[in-house]
C-alpha cells in the first residue's frame, strides 16, 4: 500500500474532524509529573487541555461541567497549587440508563533520554507511511480514551435517537497517580445525598477505553512505594537497601489471579494468568565528590520521569583520578549482561561536572506494569556497582543521599491493605538486616485495590461480541496494568446493584506506551469509536 492511500492516510480514517481534534489535543500536552521522592509536583497544562475538550464536547452539542476538587473545596488533598480540572460531557437523551464512559486526559512526560529516540516532536502528532500517528497521548489516553469517546458521542447524537442516556468523565492524574481525578470524583459523590443529580459516577455499566483490544474484567491494583534514608549512608548501604527493594518481586510474583494473561504467551508474561509485579523503577542518588580519590559514585539517575516507567537506561556519574576513571569502561563493561549494554552516557537529566565521567546501563523502556515486555537496567546497575565494589574499584563506603521508587502492581482481586500487608513486611525485614537506616513510605494517594469482574457477567459477554468484530478481540483476559477501573470498586448502579467496569482500547503491541515513539492505529481507534456506538445502542 503506497502513503496516502485510503488504507494508510490518518484524514480518511478518522475524518478531517477525528483527526484535527487529536492533533489539538496532543499538542496541549497535557504532562502529569508526581514524584515525592525528588519533591516534584509538575501539571503545566492541564487548564488548556480541560479546555479544549470542553470545547470540542460542546461544538457536538453535549452538555459540560468542570470538577476541580481544588475549585469545589469538598475533597481534602495534596494539591500542591495545581488546578485538577475533570470534564464531564454529557448525551442525555431523557432515557431511564445510563453508559458511563471513563478516560483520563493526563500523560506520562518525555524524559530527556527519549528525545533521541523520537523520530518526531513527541507533543506533535505525526503520520508515517506506515499509518500510524506518533506521539505522546496519540494512543494513551487522548486518543483511545478522549478522542475515541467523543467521536462516539458524535455519532451518537447526529445518529437516531440511542435509548441509553452516555456520559463521559475525562478525568486528569491518572498517570503517575495523583489525587484529583477519579478519586477526587469517586468522595465528591460520596458526600452528596444518594439521587443526588450532582453525584458524576452514575450509570448502570462503566466502559474505560483505555487499554488493548481485549474485553477486560480485571485490572492489577497499584502502589507506588518510596525508599529513602534519614541521612547520608555509605554506597553499600545504599547497594543492599537496592537489592531488597529488587527482591520484592520474587514476593510479588507469587500473587495469582484466575484471570487469563493478555501477554502469554508472545508478549513475554512469565505464568498464563495475571501476576504480581514489583518493578524499582527509580533509583536516584546525589553525592559530593570530595576529592579526586578514590573513586566514587556521585551521581545515578534511573533515565523517566514518572514512577510508572520503566526508563531505557541507567546513568551513574563517577568522580576519580583520571586515569582510573579512564578504565572504568573496560572494568565495568564485562559485568553487564545481555541484553543489557554499558555506554558511554546519552542524553541524561544529570549534569555531568568537568573532571567526571558518565556512563549507563542501558535495557529496554516499558510500562512499569508490565515489566516483562521491557529490560529494567536498574537492577543491573545496582549488579554492577556492587560488584565494583567488591573489587574494591569504587569506594563503598562514600555516603550519598539515594532514593528509591518501586512500582508495586497487585493482582486484580487483591486487596490493597493485604498486598501491602506481605509487602511492606518483606522490605522492612530485608532492610532491618542489611539497610537499618532506611525507609519505605507509601502514599495513600498513590496506591489503590484492583478491580474484578466475572469474565461470566452479561456485560462482559455483550461487549466481547462487539469487540470480536470491531477490534477482532481475542476474548476476555485481564490486565497488568492499573487502570480507573479500581476506583469503581464499591460503587453501585441506581437499582443497587455493584457497578460493572469494562476495559478496551486501540493500545495494540506496536503503541509503545509510556515509551518513545508513542503511536496510534486509526483504525484502531475508530474500532474503539464503533465499539462504543454500538454498546450503547444495542440491547
Amino acid at each position: 500500500m503506497s502513503e496516502g492511500s485510503p488504507e494508510t492516510d490518518p484524514r480518511a480514517v478518522l475524518g478531517e474532524e477525528g483527526l484535527r481534534l487529536l492533533t489539538q489535543l496532543v499538542a496541549t500536552a497535557p504532562t502529569n509529573l508526581e514524584d515525592p521522592g525528588r519533591g516534584r509536583w509538575e501539571k503545566p497544562h492541564y487548564l488548556r487541555t480541560s479546555d479544549a475538550i470542553v470545547r470540542a464536547a460542546r461544538s457536538r452539542g453535549l452538555a459540560t461541567r468542570i470538577y476541580d476538587p481544588v475549585v469545589a473545596g469538598d475533597v481534602p488533598g495534596e494539591w500542591h497549587g495545581l488546578p485538577r480540572p475533570n470534564v464531564i460531557a454529557d448525551l442525555d437523551v431523557g432515557a431511564p440508563e445510563t453508559v458511563l464512559i471513563l478516560a483520563h486526559y493526563d500523560v506520562v512526560p518525555v524524559p530527556a533520554e527519549q528525545l533521541g529516540r523520537w523520530k518526531s516532536p513527541p507533543h506533535t502528532l505525526t503520520s508515517r507511511a506506515n499509518g500510524r500517528l506518533y506521539a505522546r497521548g496519540s494512543n494513551d489516553d487522548l486518543g483511545s480514551g478522549v478522542v475515541g469517546s467523543l467521536l462516539a458521542l458524535a455519532r451518537l447524537a447526529d445518529g437516531p435517537k440511542p435509548e441509553r442516556n452516555v456520559r463521559l468523565v475525562a478525568c486528569c492524574d491518572e498517570e503517575s497517580s495523583g489525587e484529583g481525578g477519579i478519586e477526587a470524583i469517586k468522595h465528591h459523590d460520596g458526600l452528596l445525598p444518594e439521587g443526588s443529580p450532582d453525584r458524576i459516577l452514575v450509570g448502570e455499566v462503566v466502559l474505560i477505553p483505555d487499554a488493548g483490544p481485549e474485553t477486560i474484567v480485571g485490572s492489577s491494583g497499584v502502589a507506588f512505594m518510596d525508599g529513602s534514608f534519614n541521612e547520608p549512608v555509605p554506597l553499600r548501604e545504599t547497594l543492599a537497601y537496592g537489592d531488597v527493594l529488587v527482591g520484592l518481586h520474587e514476593l510479588a510474583r507469587t500473587w495469582k489471579s484466575p484471570l487469563p494473561s493478555p501477554d502469554w504467551p508472545d508478549r513475554h508474561a512469565p505464568e498464563p494468568v495475571i501476576t504480581g509485579r514489583a518493578s524499582l523503577t527509580q533509583f536516584d542518588l546525589t553525592a559530593p565528590p570530595d576529592g579526586p580519590a578514590p573513586t566514587r559514585l556521585v551521581a545515578a539517575h534511573a533515565e523517566n520521569d514518572a514512577a510508572n516507567q520503566i526508563a531505557r537506561a541507567m546513568t551513574l556519574v563517577f568522580s576519580g583520578a583520571p586515569e582510573e576513571l579512564g578504565r572504568l569502561v573496560e572494568r565495568l563493561s564485562p559485568l553487564v549482561q545481555p541484553p543489557y549494554t554499558f555506554e558511554p552516557a546519552g542524553l541524561t537529566a544529570l549534569t555531568v561536572a568537568p573532571g567526571h565521567r558518565a556512563f549507563q546501563v542501558v535495557g529496554e523502556a516499558a510500562h512499569g506494569g508490565y515489566p516483562h515486555r521491557g529490560h529494567n537496567p536498574v537492577p543491573m546497575a545496582l549488579h554492577v556497582l556492587r560488584a565494583a565494589v567488591d573489587r574494591g574499584w569504587v569506594d563503598g563506603a562514600a555516603r550519598a543521599v539515594p532514593t528509591f521508587t518501586v512500582d508495586l502492581r497487585l493482582t486484580p482481586e487483591m486487596e490493597l491493605e493485604e498486598g501491602l500487608r506481605s509487602a511492606l513486611g518483606f522490605v522492612r525485614a530485608g532492610a532491618a538486616a542489611r539497610a537499618p537506616h532506611a525507609r519505605i513510605e507509601v502514599p495513600a494517594a498513590r496506591a489503590r485495590s484492583g478491580y474484578a469482574l466475572s469474565p461470566e457477567a452479561p456485560v462482559a459477554l455483550r461487549l466481547q461480541k462487539i469487540l470480536a468484530e470491531t477490534l477482532h478481540s481475542p476474548g476476555i483476559l485481564g490486565e497488568y496494568g492499573g487502570t480507573d477501573a479500581s476506583a469503581i470498586r464499591g460503587l453501585r448502579t441506581p437499582s443497587g446493584a455493584p457497578l460493572p467496569a469494562l476495559v478496551f482500547g486501540s493500545m495494540d503491541p506496536a503503541a509503545r506506551i509510556h515509551d518513545a515513539e508513542e503511536s496510534v492505529d486509526p483504525h484502531l481507534l475508530m474500532g474503539v469509536v464503533a465499539a462504543i456506538e454500538r454498546f450503547v445502542r444495542e440491547t
